[in-house]
């Protein structure tokens, strides 16, 4: 999921807040009593403050042009004392009026939305933010204990604010020496003002100040005050400190950690993806190796040591706004250890074994060893395996080097293997011993057909002397899949997997290939075949028909071999006539009152058509002639001349409106 925007979040919780604010607004109930509805589809688990508040973070809220936070650790590393100075310049400013006008008009139409934000208005900031930012996330944690890097069982952002900590002040949200300020009736008793939530062109927002300084007389001031709580840390000998730092720009960050004899910073990482906000888990995942991540730069920082033995680690993360949303993690390992001998680098458990066969899918030029993934997780070093200088050697025909992001590629040909081998070495020259491996296409998957046929079948055709392999195939797509079958691959000669695809929904269809072997590294790779599973259409009965009185109707069964949704529609004689009532595996025609027709036969038409758009019919022939064989009595004519004849249509013509008519009152009922 992408950054929520500060829209989506403010609107939620301006929406809970008022609920429980002690003031009185002017608001109909029925517009309190569709709130909770709104805030349902922003998440955040419910509609309490604090779990709405509780799934972002304060630049959800507040999108500032820069801002300065100084935290200071206490000497039990139990709090921290926050105070924080942001700007909110230029269109910055404009936008944060302009988003609370338009959250007051959801609360009270009279007071909102109108371009113009109020004293009123602000009251609702203070309250929201004071109130808000007490659960929102901290972005910080602590974890005492060897270094890591966050991921599975593993919650890093273990801080939180401490209950009536938080206090906020605003400076200029209502300019009150604005050029175009006025007076306004007041909610909750007071003298009000208010201002356009965009100034003018000239943007005077301060009367008071010359124009001839360019001073942003529109910009607003924020003041944070808190305590944050820290569970993390019980022994400071040794610990990893992170910030989440997704979506930060033109913020600066001050860490004053209390005095420990020796403590020192051992080594850092800037690791970029994790994109934390709304509805983003804070932990879990697959975690970087340790001293592995490649950073992109954005963020810097500097370890000052204070002559009292404390710490301040100057942190300043300066993601560009137009590569939002974006996520990074900043990790900062910290010991009192002394920096010991250096320690040549080795192999990891995880690393290919010497003589070790490389499976890529497809020949050409191709990454066959991931950053991430692979090459990161092969090697050790006590100053980071991303400060290691990775060496792979193979002929140049095959031109083996490594990518930007620190992954190696070859050219890998149709037929036959790249010998390439490998090595690392660390800053002091010290050098891991050389394994050679082999890279190259074990084999060629292909499909009997692009249509899905049930059974299925896929083979693989072996390339080259491989190891004998075992692979397991696997027909997938979008959150579902459904397993072929498993085959050996022992020669030259092509095997083949034929197995049950009726799991398969109407659509594109992948053959996902799993294949290990002795010596062999593990191999998965999705194969996009051309393969498409195509719809059949919905099977569609009729249970029974029939009169009641003037009215006629038929109902019946419908499925659908590919499980999808039917949608109905109803013809009487080629015109578009009404709705069809639907429930479970049951249709209904509305009741038809046939009177209303010309006298004789008529056909009535059911289509459904599922959402891959095919489609099945039933119709049947209806005769109305019997509502109109009852012979009426004569009525009694009034002797005498009488020119009035003609003023009543012909019969058929009577009947040719009427059903005109009738055709269009179904045709408007359907829609």
């Amino acid at each position: 999921m992408g950054e929520p925007s500060r829209n989506e979040c403010l609107s939620v919780l301006i929406a809970i807040l008022v609920v429980s604010m002690p003031f009185a607004i002017n608001q109909e109930s029925s517009e309190i009593d569709e709130e909770p509805k709104r805030m349902e589809q922003f998440g955040g688990g419910g509609g309490s403050l604090e779990e709405q508040c509780g799934s972002i973070t304060f630049e959800n809220m507040f999108e500032y042009s820069h801002a300065s936070f100084d935290i200071i650790i206490s000497d039990d590393w139990k709090t921290a004392e926050v105070k924080a100075d942001a700007w909110v310049n230029g269109t910055l400013a404009d936008e944060l009026r302009t988003t609370m006008d338009e959250f007051m008009e959801l609360l009270d139409p009279n007071k909102g939305g109108d371009g113009w934000f109020s004293t009123d208005e602000r009251e609702f900031f203070r309250a929201l933010a004071s109130e808000c930012i007490e659960h929102t996330l901290t972005r910080i944690g602590f974890r005492d204990g060897p270094a890591h890097r966050g991921g599975v069982g593993t919650d890093w952002k273990n801080t939180s604010w401490e209950e009536d900590g938080v206090e906020i002040e605003e400076w200029n949200i209502v300019p009150l020496h604005h050029s175009e300020i006025r007076g306004c009736t007041s909610s909750i008793g007071g003298d009000c003002k208010e201002v356009p939530v965009v100034p003018d062109q000239n943007r005077d927002c301060d009367t008071n100040t010359a124009q001839s300084l360019v001073e942003d007389e529109c910009r607003v001031q924020l003041w944070l005050n808190a305590t944050m709580s820290i569970t993390g840390v019980d022994d400071p000998s040794e610990f990893t400190f992170s910030l989440n730092a997704s979506n930060l720009s033109g913020a600066r960050f001050d860490f004053t950690f209390p005095p420990v004899p020796d403590l020192r910073l051992s080594m850092s990482d800037e690791c970029e993806g994790r994109d934390v906000g709304l509805n983003e888990s804070t932990a879990g995942g697959l975690a970087p190796t340790v001293g592995s991540c490649i950073g992109d730069g954005s963020s810097s920082f500097v370890i000052r040591n204070n002559t009292d033995g404390s710490i301040i680690l100057e942190l300043s993360p300066n993601g560009y706004r137009e590569d939002w949303p974006i996520g990074e993690d900043l990790f900062f390992d910290f010991t009192t250890e002394p920096i010991g001998e250096p320690v040549p680098p080795t192999w990891t458990d995880e690393s290919p074994p010497d003589g070790t066969w490389i499976p890529v899918p497809f020949p050409g030029e191709i990454v066959w060893a991931d950053w991430e993934e692979d090459v990161s997780r092969w090697f050790e070093d006590d100053l980071g395996v991303g400060n290691l200088d990775i060496s792979c050697q193979g002929d140049q025909d095959y031109l083996v080097q490594e990518t930007d992001n620190r992954g190696i590629q070859a050219s890998v040909p149709e037929t036959g293997v790249v010998e390439v081998s490998c090595s690392a070495s660390d800053e002091d020259g010290y050098v891991t011993d050389n394994r050679t491996w082999f890279i190259g296409v074990p084999f060629t998957v292909s499909s009997t057909s692009t249509t899905l046929a049930n059974p299925h079948q896929i083979t693989l055709e072996p390339n080259g002397n491989w190891p004998a392999l075992t692979a397991r195939i696997i027909l997938v797509q979008d959150g579902n899949f459904q397993e072929l079958g498993i085959i050996d691959i022992l020669d030259s000669q092509p095997v083949s997997v034929e197995g049950d695809s009726s799991n398969m929904l109407p659509g594109s269809v992948d053959v996902r290939v799993m294949a290990s072997g002795n010596g062999v590294y593990t191999f998965e790779n999705k194969y996009d075949l051309g393969i498409i599973k195509e719809s059949s259409p919905p099977a569609i009965s009729i249970t029974e028909f029939g009169w009641d009185g003037n009215f006629w109707s038929m109902n019946g069964q419908f499925s659908d071999p590919d499980g999808e949704e039917v949608d109905f529609s109803m013809e009487v004689d080629g015109i578009p006539s009404g709705n069809i009532a639907v429930s479970g595996n049951s249709w209904n025609t509305p009741d038809i009152n046939f009177i209303l027709w010309e006298k004789g036969e008529h056909q009535v038409r059911i289509v459904g058509c599922d959402i891959s758009g095919k489609c099945s019919e039933v119709s049947q022939q209806v005769n109305n002639s019997l509502l109109f064989d009852q012979v009426p009595s004569e009525p009694d004519f009034i002797d005498g001349d009488d020119d009035s004849d003609g003023l009543l249509p012909a019969s058929s013509a009577l009947f040719t409106i009427i059903s005109l008519f009738v055709g269009l009152m179904y045709v408007r009922g359907r829609e």
